[in-house]
């Protein structure tokens, strides 16, 4: 019976270190996907080192900022014309490479794109998307036409496509990443419930403990 009781509680401890080191990792970033008719019409892949035949410097400022090795100042040196507009601004995506699949331009000769965002918050503002052209070699930044808070979706129409990130001022509301850039989320909430969870097989360890002394 011992046994059993002493295998709950390192249970019990798992479950918390587990919570401790879920709460410690955090993210700033959450792992953009294509939404609605976009699905079938574009695709989206990370952006590592040799992926793309991009400029070296234009490579090394994406994985820079894609890694938290930088911040994206990293592309205002690259592109100082827009430096004011990125100033107090952080990616809430990883760079990611964007292309068309079977998609047509639309009516204003554009891409129109839905992405699904899901470390959009409303506490964000300024939402847009910086976008590095490959096919005029310069970088931009894409206001979007439309950005919905409650289901976080951000439509955008682009010219043409290549490496892009969701950037926005964040006012704090985005937290460290990971090496890749796509750590998952984590909250307050969820971290809670499993504390809670452990406390509730320790407290049921120690009421088993407490009768089989008594008996």
């Amino acid at each position: 019976m011992k046994k059993k009781i002493f295998g709950t509680i390192l249970a019990a401890a798992l479950i918390v270190s587990q919570a401790v080191t879920t709460f410690a990792v955090g993210s700033k970033v959450g792992e953009a996907s294509l939404a609605g008719s976009s699905a079938g019409s574009y695709q989206i892949t990370e952006i590592t080192e040799g992926s793309m035949d991009l400029d070296a410097a234009v490579m090394e400022a994406i994985l820079a900022v894609n890694t938290g090795a930088s911040s994206l100042q990293a592309i205002a040196e690259l592109a100082p014309n827009l430096a004011d507009e990125l100033s107090g601004k952080e990616a809430i995506t990883p760079f990611f490479d964007l292309v068309a699949t079977g998609a047509q331009k639309n009516a204003n000769g554009m891409y129109e794109v839905t992405l699904s965002v899901s470390s959009l918050t409303s506490g964000m503002t300024d939402v847009k998307l910086l976008h590095y052209s490959t096919e005029r070699s310069l970088w931009e930044i894409v206001e979007p036409s439309d950005v919905d808070y409650t289901n976080k979706l951000i439509t955008a129409e682009f010219q043409d496509l290549s490496p892009v990130a969701v950037i926005a001022n964040t006012g704090g509301a985005a937290a460290s990443t990971d090496a890749k850039g796509t750590s998952p989320q984590t909250g307050m909430t969820s971290n809670w419930m499993v504390w809670l969870g452990a406390a509730a097989v320790l407290a049921a360890a120690g009421v088993v403990t407490y009768r089989k002394a008594r008996q």
